[in-house]
């Protein structure tokens, strides 16, 4: 999982020095597959490849949880596959449409799978939340508490454009809604992932 996150993080900003005139600010990691990308093929193997190690890493958390909450343990382990598949392999296979305009099923199948991975891993920190809450290790409840509001504020405006009561006032900068809401879903299972370390230590 630490590798997988850094290579979420990291990665991008490899590709987009290697993609003339990128902006990460305004333009999505999606972008990076598609027709005339410069590093399209590499962006669609890296998405396979981080999608395959994050369903991975599934078995480890389910072990971490599931003395707490056998059902909370299955349910996280149920998100977290969801967000693997809807927002890394579906990614890697289906393009995102480059004309708006145009109603494109592969591309529609790109959209709402990338939107229902989102939702799913901003619910497994939810999970996070009560799974910590019942061992009572209440600075993880409460840090956990913040990175989701925040997950969720940066969720809504990177999603902006799709939602009707909010698309009307043209909300800029996307790519970087987006990057931030990354980061902050990524966060709780990082810090998971370096707790188990730091135990194994």
């Amino acid at each position: 999982m630490i590798f997988v996150i850094c290579s979420e993080l990291i990665v991008p900003i490899i590709l987009g020095l290697l993609y003339p005139n990128y902006d990460p600010v305004t333009m999505l990691i999606s972008d990076f597959g598609e027709d005339g990308s410069p590093v399209k093929i590499v962006f669609k193997t890296w998405q396979l490849l981080d999608g395959s190690l994050f369903l991975l890493t599934i078995p480890s958390f389910y072990e971490r949880f599931k003395r707490t909450s056998l059902p909370l343990a299955k349910s996280l382990s149920i998100m977290m596959g969801i967000f693997a598949i809807g927002d890394c392999l579906i990614t890697g296979l289906f393009d995102r449409s480059t004309d708006p305009t145009a109603i494109d099923i592969e591309a529609l199948i790109h959209d709402y799978a990338s939107g229902i991975g989102f939702v799913a891993l901003f619910i497994g920190i939810f999970l996070l939340i009560n799974l910590y809450s019942i061992e009572k290790k209440h600075v993880y409840v409460w840090n956990f508490v913040l990175i989701f509001i925040l997950s969720g504020i940066f969720m809504i405006l990177f999603a902006a454009p799709k939602i009707p009561l909010i698309e009307q006032f043209h909300i800029p900068y996307r790519g970087l809604w987006q990057r931030a809401n990354l980061f902050f879903l990524y966060l709780p299972f990082l810090v998971v992932a370096l707790n188990k370390q730091s135990i194994k230590g």
